[in-house]
């Protein structure tokens, strides 16, 4: 597989000092998609004419503009439920990205597995036999081929960080609110935000600050002072024992991480966080966010997938509306509870910021599971991303950074990845963290 090796930071500084053109990088970006998609099925539709404009006017400007662009040339794919009208996307081809595609996507975003009927089965480059993740599956798998330095998604359950800890790339999951997406009539019940996807944190830390209008979130040199890491690699899914086993890779690639935070001055202390006290919160709020996503896209149940149907029904008819009262209170106060046993947990132990694993095991094989049972799908999901649902329904900020490695079930070198969580306003601490683990990462994966 042919890639190319820079960042979308060094893209740019190359077309802005004219040792490349934006339409020439633009027509290598649809070489490499030429070559490599065939195989991964990262991308549903290519964007040759609205790519080629943008690029021309890249190209056309005056050097003391491109100057000014610091995305200037940079390839972009865009997950369809983002798409190029999206609020999130029209900074970043303000900057100077050129959008080159739409990425796949489960059907209604709903698992982590990505493959539909409408698409088929997009497949992972660092292994082709495993799934790359979901819901942003084909962003993760455009980036992490090389196909493209930069892509957007949108996480509403983990739905950016899994795919990018199952790829080997770093991203994140902005507060609920730091950037102005729209991802539905209420992203998906409050749970879901538009994030980037790239293989450098600064990459992504670059595309979050014009995202958000936030430039300070650009600069990832300086950790702030006092700032104090919880690390806690407990399954995050108990109900009297762990319903999740949490495999060794991804607890020690958390160790690893908190001694690399350590190394670099800061304080880093084990610290479990607690889990819910209502086992069904994430289980409601995820198949609840599927429900109202039906709805907004006036999809009937006749239309949806096997697997997608029953999660909608579930959302619908047991966790929304059945039961004595109104369901959404319910799992707000249950939300509410939980925000503050974590906060309280923070307190005592005077913490900043959580670290744990970003997954609890290699991604699972990638195969027609939209053709699977509900029960096959979910339980595929949950065992191995059992860590990522939290943020979303605390609407608090997270981010996941590659951290060692483990190897598949086929012998390929996997790497490993951790999260970072922090409360309300933390994205330039949780980036700065994740830059800090990025720098001490020597392990290098082989994609050939």
């Amino acid at each position: 597989m042919t890639t190319d090796p820079l960042s979308a930071i060094e893209t740019a500084e190359a077309v802005r000092t004219g040792a490349r053109g934006a339409l020439d990088t633009l027509d290598a970006a649809f070489d490499r998609i030429d070559d490599l998609d065939p195989a991964l099925h990262a991308f549903t539709t290519l964007l040759r004419a609205d790519g080629r404009s943008a690029g021309a006017v890249v190209d056309a400007g005056p050097v003391e503009e491109r100057a000014g662009l610091p995305l200037a040339g940079v390839p972009l794919a865009i997950k369809s439920t983002v798409t190029l009208e999206n609020p999130v996307v029209a900074p970043l081809v303000a900057a100077g990205a050129v959008p080159v595609g739409i990425t796949a996507a489960p059907q209604l975003c709903t698992w982590g597995m990505t493959d539909s009927d409408a698409h088929g089965i997009t497949r992972n480059p660092l292994d082709v036999s495993l799934t790359p993740g979901g819901s942003s599956g084909g962003s993760a798998a455009a980036v992490a081929s090389g196909m493209v330095p930069l892509a957007v998604g949108d996480d509403g359950m983990g739905s950016l960080r899994i795919p990018a800890a199952a790829c080997g790339l770093a991203t994140i999951k902005p507060g609920r609110g730091v950037v102005p997406t729209r991802l539905g009539r209420d992203n998906w019940g409050y749970l879901a935000e538009s994030g980037p996807l790239a293989r450098t944190v600064a990459d992504v830390a670059l595309a979050l600050s014009l995202m958000a209008s936030l430039p300070e979130l650009a600069d990832v040199d300086e950790v702030p002072d006092g700032t104090r890491i919880g690390v806690s690699t407990d399954s995050p899914i108990r109900l009297g024992r762990d319903l999740v086993r949490v495999h060794e890779p991804w607890k020690r690639a958390a160790r690893e991480a908190a001694d690399r935070l350590r190394g670099d001055g800061l304080v880093v202390v084990d610290t479990p966080l607690p889990a819910p006290r209502d086992p069904f919160l994430y289980l409601a709020r995820w198949t609840s966010a599927v429900a109202r996503a039906a709805e907004e896209e006036n999809l009937p149940l006749s239309a949806m997938e096997r697997r997608t149907r029953h999660h909608a029904l579930l959302g619908r008819t047991v966790f929304r509306r059945g039961g004595a009262g109104d369901g959404d209170t319910r799992w707000n106060r249950a939300a509410e509870v939980l925000r503050a046993d974590i906060v309280a947990v923070m307190e005592t132990a005077g913490v900043d910021v959580w670290l744990t694993p970003a997954l609890a095991n290699v991604p699972p094989e990638a195969t027609d599971w939209h053709r699977r049972s509900w029960g096959r799908s979910m339980w595929a999901s949950m065992q191995f991303s059992p860590f990522t649902p939290l943020a979303n329904v605390l609407g608090w900020p997270a981010a996941t950074v590659p951290c060692g490695v483990t190897h598949t079930p086929l012998g390929r070198r996997l790497p490993t990845s951790v999260q970072l969580m922090g409360r309300p306003g933390s994205e330039a601490t949780l980036l700065a963290l994740a830059a800090v683990i990025e720098r001490n990462d020597d392990d290098t994966v082989d994609t050939r």
